[in-house]
């Protein structure tokens, strides 16, 4: 038969883990320090990761395709992407030059023959506004023929696609040897470095989000910050939402990828300035939720809270803190009103 003694010691050697801290000794706990600031209830809503340069490059002019940059070419701003045969242009720009010599020549001899003219008392009148006439249209036909050699070389150049921005080139839609007319589609070209997320948000958000307010980012099980870049104000009756553009901030973390699916987190209601408490800090029972406070003689105090909002591992509460005031979030479930701590770093501490 076990003595009541040996039970006892049976008893506290299987609980021992649970078993209260002796009268003076301390308790070993972790703590966190109480923070002020904004914490609203999210609601996630998913977007669609896109290019803030997306274009779709087409033919300038007709001609004959001569090169295409492949799809995953990577260029920079100024590189050509596309290029024609200039050959029928070089052509007709040296008959317009040929043009232009002439109506020259013939403007020179008219020019003279008007000097002439006015010289001698012999000719006519009417001869002399003839001359003049001739010459005026001498001098139309070199205009005339200038301006076309300056139209045959803005389409030469128009031959060479080049790249507004530096990015990839996400298609080919069209190959060299292929015969096109101006407005064709060649290709895409987007930019890689700059992108936004574009979701279709509910109205009743409206009002609660605006240009330049920052909100969170899920993607790939990474977490980032994002800047709104656009409210579009045009409203989709149908579905009743309006398009959001949110801007990623840019840091060390792998950029987002073009199609990727990311989850923004729209504020339910308008932020308020509160106290926030780490969510392990938080003990709650049948008669309400409390909190343990470090006093500056290292003992602790139960304080009644009012759990509030809460976002991620973070919770708004109301009672009697302050901000910057300590509370236990490892070690609580062992202590009692008054009780001697010991703080440490080790998240993994247990009562002593």
């Amino acid at each position: 038969m076990i003595s009541k003694t040996k039970l006892r010691a049976v008893t506290l050697g299987v609980l021992g883990w649970f078993a209260l801290p002796v009268a003076g000794q301390s308790t070993s706990v972790v703590v966190a320090t109480i923070e002020s600031g904004e914490l609203t209830p999210t609601q996630p809503i998913a977007g669609t990761v896109f290019s803030q340069n997306d274009l779709q490059l087409t033919a300038s002019i007709d001609g004959l395709l001569t090169f295409v940059a492949e799809p995953g070419t990577e260029v920079t701003a100024g590189a050509v992407i596309a290029r024609l045969d200039t050959g029928p242009l070089e052509l007709q720009r040296a008959e317009q030059r040929a043009q232009l010599q002439r109506a020259s020549a013939q403007l020179a001899f008219l020019d003279a023959q008007v000097t002439r003219q006015a010289n001698l008392a012999s000719v006519s009148q009417t001869e002399q506004a003839r001359t003049r006439s001739e010459r005026d249209v001498a001098r139309s036909d070199v205009a005339i023929a200038t301006s076309r050699i300056r139209q045959l070389e803005d389409q030469m150049a128009r031959a060479e696609l080049r790249a507004p921005f530096a990015g990839v080139v996400a298609a080919r839609l069209r190959r060299a040897g292929e015969t096109v007319v101006r407005g064709t589609p060649l290709g895409r070209l987007v930019d890689l470095s700059r992108v936004e997320v574009r979701l279709q948000v509910p109205l009743r958000f409206y009002d609660r989000v605006t240009v330049g307010d920052t909100l969170e980012l899920f993607g790939h099980q990474v977490t980032r910050e994002g800047v709104v870049r656009r409210r579009v104000p045009a409203i989709d009756a149908r579905t009743q939402s309006f398009e959001l553009r949110v801007e990623p901030v840019q840091d060390d973390r792998p950029p987002l990828t073009l199609g990727e699916l990311v989850s923004v987190a729209l504020p339910l209601r308008p932020a308020s300035e509160s106290l926030i408490v780490p969510r392990d800090a938080l003990i709650l029972r049948r008669d309400g939720a409390f909190v343990f406070r470090i006093n500056a003689d290292n003992t602790a105090t139960r304080i009644a809270v009012t759990p509030g909002d809460s976002r991620g591992d973070k919770v708004a509460v109301i009672g009697e803190l302050q901000e910057g005031e300590q509370v236990v979030i490892r070690g609580a479930e062992a202590l009692r009103d008054g009780a001697s701590v010991t703080i440490v770093e080790d998240a993994r501490a247990q009562p002593t």
